[in-house]
């Protein structure tokens, strides 16, 4: 479904970005872990394959390339939830009325939600425990709850592709586990999921396969059990060792092991 060749990505006078080369077509029903440093190009890849960043070479979707698709047309293929660390949101939406933003793509400029809307928000908004908020307004919400409010929103877009940028960096460790936990379930069911991740155990616990970035280039990726000490020590600059949670042999873990 998506295919990168040589493809280059900067701002500015800085090339982010450096000669990746990628090919996604046989990933569908997977969730794809992005993992790496802050800094080495997370964000501007995920935003390139959004079609929201320059770039040069080549990025084919569905053997067209992102550039020339319009953004009503694209959002029917590609939903994206960008990073919300530094949102600061200033006008009173309800958060019912951020998660219903998510059916845009499907509506004129005045139309109004139907009951197929409805149904959709409504189910995501009770797998993701939000219900009790939809009432609110967002800017009472606590960084983790909008948070989830804004995952609600990409997940009603009910794309064949979504993609997010750190979806869980405001949560505590037990909702973050519950969220992947949702989104490798929905991954399953036939989805591309791609998730920018800074928390490793979580990559390692629910994703199907990893892309591993460094400073802009393409260091590894493969499926998440093929992860190794060395290519985390290339990724991080830092000595992991693997163990097993409760001794499961198929439940890897690392850590990073102090000099």
């Amino acid at each position: 479904m998506y295919k990168l060749k040589n493809l280059y990505s900067g701002y500015k006078n800085k090339i982010i970005l450096k000669n990746i080369t990628l090919e996604f077509s046989d990933l569908k029903g997977s969730l794809i872990a992005l993992i790496g440093q802050n800094g080495g190009g997370k964000t501007t890849l995920l935003r390139v394959m959004s079609g929201l960043q320059k770039y040069s070479g080549s990025v084919l979707l569905n053997n067209r390339e992102v550039k020339n698709y319009s953004r009503r047309e694209f959002s029917k293929c590609v939903t994206f939830m960008m990073s919300t660390k530094n949102f600061n949101p200033v006008y009173p939406f309800t958060a019912r009325e951020i998660i219903s933003m998510g059916r845009m793509p499907y509506k004129n400029l005045f139309g109004r939600l139907n009951a197929d809307d409805e149904k959709i928000i409504n189910h995501v908004s009770e797998m993701l425990n939000v219900k009790k908020f939809l009432e609110r307004n967002i800017l009472e919400l606590s960084d983790g709850e909008r948070q989830l409010i804004f995952l609600a929103s990409a997940l009603v877009q009910n794309t064949d592709i979504i993609i997010l940028d750190e979806p869980v960096s405001a949560l505590d460790p037990d909702k973050s586990a519950r969220v992947f936990k949702i989104l490798s379930e929905l991954a399953h069911s036939g989805k591309i999921i791609i998730a920018a991740v800074h928390d490793l155990n979580i990559a390692a616990a629910y994703s199907d396969f990893y892309i591993a970035l460094n400073n802009g280039e393409l260091i590894s990726h493969g499926r998440t059990k093929n992860l190794n000490a060395d290519i985390l020590e290339k990724l991080y600059n830092a000595h992991f060792e693997k163990y097993f949670n409760n001794n499961n042999q198929d439940d890897v873990m690392w850590r990073v092991v102090p000099e």
